[in-house]
């Protein structure tokens, strides 16, 4: 992301030639990943309206405390505790609808009702030459693999959507884009200590399931495991597993 972002994104947007640059934040959690975003934006375009959509209030609250404590001059916010799609509700209803030059979702788009719908609105919500930006799990990572191998630990909260489901769904509706490979590992080997409570939680945490161990078939706990631990999640390095969580960011642009 510390690459990408700059010469991708920051270096590629439209100049704003005079009043404020818009961006829009879709998920974004406490803020953390996008504070940096901003802080790149920052060093091109002087002032910045940053448009923050996160359901939770309080990550919203998080990411205030966030601001008042490491204002940016020329910065400000625009706080929404709500949904995208109840924010796009919002945005239809105003005559004079504000369009973006930068749009970003980071590992939020799991959580749309209708993923499609949602990544169409979004790049509708770009001015001409704006550039959108989805982080999302690699389809040949360990997450995407432990997706499509277990479909019965899918939810109605997150869907499994990878790298290649942003690919068709621009594809289909003719949006140019692109998809930058960020690789990455993670230490997973406490998952397979007995009794290690850290490994317990990062288990349900990689199942989605509360209690895997517990919740499960025992067969289908052994499965998971033998799953996780193999060579299509996770490579052995000095004695550690280190899991695939490899993701990619999707930039497309109007």
């Amino acid at each position: 992301m510390e690459t990408v972002f700059p010469t991708e994104v920051v270096l590629k947007l439209p100049a704003v030639a005079e009043g404020t640059m818009k961006m829009l934040g879709v998920g974004t959690g406490r803020g953390e990943t996008d504070r940096g975003m901003i802080d790149q934006l920052h060093l091109r375009f002087q002032e910045i309206l940053n448009v923050v959509a996160e359901p939770t209030p309080a990550y919203v609250e998080d990411y205030k405390k966030v601001v008042l404590n490491r204002p940016i001059p020329g910065v400000t916010f625009d706080f929404r505790a709500q949904t995208f799609e109840d924010y796009r509700k919002d945005w239809e209803k105003e005559t004079d609808r504000p369009k973006f030059e930068f749009i970003s979702a980071v590992q939020s788009i799991y959580y749309m009702k209708d993923i499609e719908k949602s990544v169409m609105n979004m790049h509708e919500m770009l001015k001409e030459g704006g550039v959108m930006l989805i982080i999302v799990l690699a389809d040949d990572g360990g997450f995407g693999r432990l997706w499509r191998k277990f479909p019965m630990f899918a939810d109605e909260i997150q869907k499994h959507a990878l790298t290649d489901t942003m690919r068709e769904i621009l594809t289909e509706n003719g949006v140019k884009h692109e998809v930058i490979r960020q690789s990455s590992k993670v230490d997973i080997s406490c998952c397979f200590e007995e009794g290690n409570e850290q490994g317990k939680l990062i288990t349900d945490f990689l199942a989605h399931v509360i209690d895997l161990e517990k919740s499960a078939p025992e067969e289908l706990v052994k499965e998971f495991f033998d799953y996780l631990g193999g060579t299509d999640c996770s490579v052995r390095e000095g004695g550690k597993v280190m899991f695939n969580n490899s993701w990619d960011a999707v930039i497309a642009r109007k």
